[in-house]
């Protein structure tokens, strides 16, 4: 799978494994976070922190790259963004759909872009300096974490309060 597949099919698969969450357990957080592969967030803090990353984030720190000789790129504290922007209290399925619209305009955008674009700098966080390659490859690392986290997070929700989810 190439990465801008990759990339496309993210909110098809995070949209098949939140669709395994009970209704009433959309915000549901287990009490132990041992192990998790991602930040701790429950069902739809994942989806709403999703939309924020590639929003504020990823689309914000792309361009940067673009039109910036070496821009300091900050990373963004996902836990204070679900305090700012209320995660709780958003709707699921206008926050998916605006998920599934940004990372469509994201990978358009990117596949739009000459080969030489591929090989613009920025430094980043602690990860340092890294080319717009880079940072897709980030991107795509970041939706694995949260696809795990959402597996690791229905785990829970069977092992906590005994749910059968269905297998899909």
């Amino acid at each position: 799978m190439n990465l801008f597949t990759a990339l496309l099919t993210t909110p098809d698969r995070f949209e098949q494994l939140f669709a395994q969450v009970p209704g009433d357990r959309l915000n549901w957080e287990p009490a132990n976070w041992a192990g998790v592969p991602s930040e701790r967030f429950s069902a739809q803090g994942h989806l709403c922190h999703l939309l924020d990353i590639e929003t504020l984030g990823y689309q914000l720190r792309f361009r940067r790259t673009l039109a910036e000789t070496l821009p300091l790129l900050a990373s963004l504290d996902g836990y204070q963004l679900a305090q700012d922007n209320d995660y709780p209290r958003q709707d699921p399925a206008v926050q998916l759909a605006r998920f599934r619209a940004a990372r469509t305009q994201t990978v358009d955008w990117l596949s739009a872009l000459p080969a030489s674009a591929w090989r613009r700098r920025a430094h980043y966080g602690s990860y340092g300096e890294v080319t717009l390659d880079g940072l897709v490859r980030l991107l795509a690392s970041h939706d694995h974490q949260h696809l795990a986290g959402m597996q690791w997070l229905l785990m829970r929700l069977n092992a906590d309060l005994g749910l059968q989810l269905p297998l899909e």
